[in-house]
């Protein structure tokens, strides 16, 4: 057989032939002629073997399909030799389209055969014309029939797939003997004899031989051992990790360690030496003869063991009884209790009843008695079920909510603990209960109808569903606690990769989410892969349906392929991660090193991330198996459109690449831009972000850094002059004020003496003599603290020399106002007179009377006059 390597070295061979023989000279085309036809000879003589062996496996295939009845190991069989055959053709198509596409180019630089009218061409060209053209027509015909060859497998492997559905579906729904019928019951003796023959014999083959019974010891000595060895380590477990009394109610993290301890302890424990001696004795009893029935007993006793085991220890693990502080259910511990106790007696049932279920199914029971048996197994399943569905089994106590991790924790503030009106218990999970209670119930109806094979495959497939489910949920809680414990470590190597992968709390936080969301997507591919077998789905058929999903779908010549876009996404993920890696490697370890600033530092690591993220996006879009070429047309056709939709952010962009090759600001700059005062913080690549003296962040668009001016006291260096304007009045001493001032300056100790301090006698204001100093201080950052200490020992030592700062002096003229004081002055003057000559008369008046009065011998007072 011609493999895929082979056929394309053969190809290869052919391609580099055609390329050495392609000159048009004498010579060559001769070495052509003779053995470009060998090589293609050959070619053909190995795809049309290949072919042949493809059309004998098919051919048989087909006849196999057609007759019917595929068990499931010829059914594997089958479907493995046929994916063999599919893969190959798909190989050469692959191999064909490469040689195809350099025919198709060689050909092409041949050119066009000379039209009628026109000088005939060499002969050398038009030979080597007909041969690209004769072995064009080869591989297209080898593609067209290796297509054929891979469309006709999809057909045979869609046929046995349907062919098998319809059997399983045929055995699941055909009818059986009636387990209520008096006929079944009167054939029960017989049956009952003969399958106690059957297991009387295969006791009596173990039992009888000495070596059996020596064998049979060791494995009980190997089991007593197993069992003393467990049993002290899950009473430390238990007693150190497990369970206990606590004052306070125990958080999330703490409950779910113990969980999985309790889990581990009470499960594993005793299944382990329940596992190795079940498979041990297993490996004894397979070369025996006619213990068939033994070895279907053992195991269907210890499969019903190990379900005992797993479904009690979880359910006290998670429920925990006896310690409700530790419940991760968050039922009312009443309810808990109670349902620990059902669920103990429910376990032993639904035990009893596999063991029942597998036992019949192995020993190959009659059909009346395997009728009779089974409604009596779905009648304990249906009762082991019943019991555990009562709505005050599922009573919940308390409401939980999820942290910025997404792990639940407990509401403790009262306003969210105290309800606003008191309201009725809340029972969980009712809709899957009643699902429960009716899958039961229906199984134990077709039982009773004689559909024994419909009744154990809907108890199976529910029962596979609610313990994988269990413990799914439990796995689900210890892998994002683990995801929380990962993402919230400060110290450490998990910490760098952490921060590393996130980059800060908010990466943190989405990294979170991808991750609680992966843990979910894994748990349902598990609990698919245990639930789809089944349903009657081989592990081939799995293969197959995931291949088909992750190879994706063709919908307008675009093929998409969710393996393709989880590879694209896995590999923008690593890159990013080895961008930020070198990044974080680069800035402490070799730029730290060197004698370069915050800003210079800054551009680097910020065009190592554009140089890194553009890298990435190109090898992700390359994963996706997009055509380049293509894009760029498209971009092109678009980029007019673009250019005006996004010229704003275009050039933002570009203006953040100018600035971080001119550098005009630097992270850490003291810039002014727009009326904007503050620090510069970060430089992306829309914007910059500054912070204000406020601690407000202001985004301003990187262009407005290129096309306006900028204010930077920090571009060269920090060293800055300061200014303090300082007026006093006009009969204080100037030369006084002057030296004051200077020595002020001088007695700081951040002031710089060069350059040295200077004093300004400015001007002459309106209410007083201005002066300014003017000082230099090493860096910005003491601009505000020297300029507050300077202005207040200005004050003090003014204070102490008498020196006065005047207030503003303003003197307001108002014509009108002040004629119409004048009219009001010169009118009380006038007023002021006559009332001064009334109060003469007045007088005179007076002293008359009182003349009068005093010589006609009576008081004044008591004159009328007067």
């Amino acid at each position: 057989m011609l493999t895929s390597s082979a056929l394309r070295r053969r190809i290869g061979s052919a391609l580099l032939a055609g390329l050495l023989l392609a000159d048009v000279s004498a010579p060559l085309p001769v070495l052509a002629q003779n053995a470009a036809p060998a090589q293609a000879q050959a070619e053909a003589q190995d795809f049309k073997a290949q072919l042949a062996k493809w059309q004998g496996i098919l051919n048989r295939s087909a006849s196999r399909i057609a007759d019917g009845e595929l068990g499931n190991e010829e059914y594997e069989a089958l479907r493995g030799e046929l994916a063999a055959v599919q893969a190959e053709a798909r190989n050469v198509v692959g191999a064909a389209a490469v040689a195809r596409e350099t025919s198709q180019r060689m050909l092409d630089s041949v050119g066009p055969a000379p039209a009628e009218g026109q000088p005939a061409e060499a002969a050398p060209v038009a030979a080597e014309r007909k041969r690209l053209q004769q072995a064009l027509s080869e591989v297209e015909g080898r593609t067209k029939q290796a297509e054929l060859v891979a469309t006709r497998v999809d057909i045979l492997l869609r046929t046995a797939a349907d062919q098998r559905m319809s059997q399983l579906t045929e055995q699941i729904v055909k009818r059986g003997p009636m387990p209520l019928s008096p006929d079944s019951w009167a054939e029960l003796p017989e049956q009952v004899a003969l399958v106690h023959d059957r297991m009387d014999r295969a006791f009596s083959v173990v039992l009888a031989g000495d070596a059996w019974q020596g064998r049979l010891y060791g494995l009980g000595a190997l089991a007593a051992f197993l069992f003393l060895v467990a049993w002290p380590v899950r009473r430390v477990l238990l007693r150190r990790y497990g369970h206990r009394s606590t004052e306070e109610r125990p958080s999330y993290r703490q409950r779910v360690g113990a969980m999985a301890v309790e889990a581990f302890a009470r499960c594993l424990m005793p299944v382990v030496p329940n596992v190795v001696f079940t498979v041990s004795l297993l490996g004894l009893l397979k070369g025996a003869t006619d213990v068939g029935p033994l070895s279907a007993l053992v195991l269907s006793v210890s499969g019903g063991l190990t379900s005992f085991f797993l479904v009690t220890g979880v359910a006290r693990a998670t429920l925990a009884p006896e310690y409700p502080a530790w419940q991760l259910a968050e039922l009312d511990p009443g309810s808990a209790r109670r349902l620990v106790r059902r669920i103990g007696v429910a376990a032993l049932g639904l035990a009893l009843a596999g063991a029942g279920i597998g036992l019949s199914e192995a020993m190959f029971t009659p059909p009346e008695l395997r009728s009779v048996t089974g409604f009596g197994t779905m009648l304990l399943i249906a009762a082991s079920l019943l019991v555990l569905l009562p709505g005050s089994l599922w009573v919940v106590a308390q409401e939980t909510k999820a942290d910025d991790c997404g792990c639940p924790t407990d509401a403790t503030d009262a306003a969210e603990l105290a309800p606003a009106a008191p309201a009725a218990p809340r029972r969980a999970w009712p809709r899957l209960r009643f699902l429960v209670g009716a899958v039961a119930v229906a199984a134990v109806v077709a039982s009773a109808a004689g559909y024994l094979a419909l009744a154990v495959y809907a108890s199976k497939l529910m029962l596979t569903a609610i313990i994988i489910g269990g413990v799914l949920l439990v796995a689900r809680g210890i892998l994002r606690e683990l995801l929380c414990l990962l993402l919230e470590r400060r110290e450490g190597r998990i910490a760098e990769v952490g921060d590393i992968i996130a980059g800060g709390d908010k990466g943190r936080r989405l990294l979170g989410h991808a991750g609680r969301l992966s843990i979910d997507g894994l748990l349902l591919v598990a609990a698919a892969f245990v639930l789809l077998p089944l349903t009657g789905m081989t592990l081939s058929e799995m293969r197959g349906m995931a291949d088909s999903f992750l190879g994706g779908i063709t919908v307008g010549g675009v093929r998409i392929a969710p393996g393709d876009i989880l590879s694209a996404f896995a590999m923008l993920g690593v890159l990013i991660t080895i961008t930020r890696f070198v990044q974080r490697q680069l800035d402490e370890r070799v730029l730290a090193q060197l004698s370069i600033d915050d800003g210079v530092r800054n551009s680097i690591r910020t065009g190592i991330g554009y140089l890194g993220t553009t890298a990435a996006v190109l090898v992700s879009v390359g994963t996706l198996g997009l055509d380049l070429s293509s894009l760029a047309m498209i971009a092109s056709a678009l980029s007019v459109g673009i250019g005006f939709g996004l010229q704003n952010v275009v050039s933002n962009f570009i203006s953040g690449l100018i600035m971080l090759v001119e550098r005009p600001i630097k992270v850490g700059d003291w810039v002014v831009v727009n009326g904007m005062e503050g620090t510069v913080r970060r430089i992306s690549v829309r914007a910059t972000e500054i912070q204000t003296f406020q601690r407000a962040s202001v985004i301003i668009p990187n262009s407005e850094f290129i096309s306006k001016a900028v204010v930077n006291w920090t571009l060269k260096d920090k060293t800055t002059r300061i200014e303090i304007k300082v007026g006093v009045s006009y009969d204080c001493n100037v030369r006084q004020v002057y030296n004051l001032l200077l020595e002020i300056a001088r007695g700081h100790h951040l002031v710089l003496s060069h350059p040295e301090p200077v004093v300004m006698f400015r001007e002459f204001g309106p209410s007083a003599l201005e002066f300014e100093l003017r000082i230099f201080v090493s860096n910005t950052d003491f601009i505000l603290p020297v300029r507050n200490e300077l202005r207040m020992r200005i004050v003090e030592e003014f204070r102490k020399r008498d020196i006065q700062i005047p207030f503003n002096q303003q003197v307001v003229h108002m014509p009108k106002v002040e004629a119409l004081l004048e009219q009001v002055a010169a009118s009380s003057v006038v007023a002021g007179a006559i009332a001064s000559t009334m109060a003469a008369g007045a007088t005179g008046a007076v002293a008359v009377a009182e003349a009068a009065n005093a010589g006609a011998g009576r008081p004044a007072a008591l004159d009328p006059v007067s």
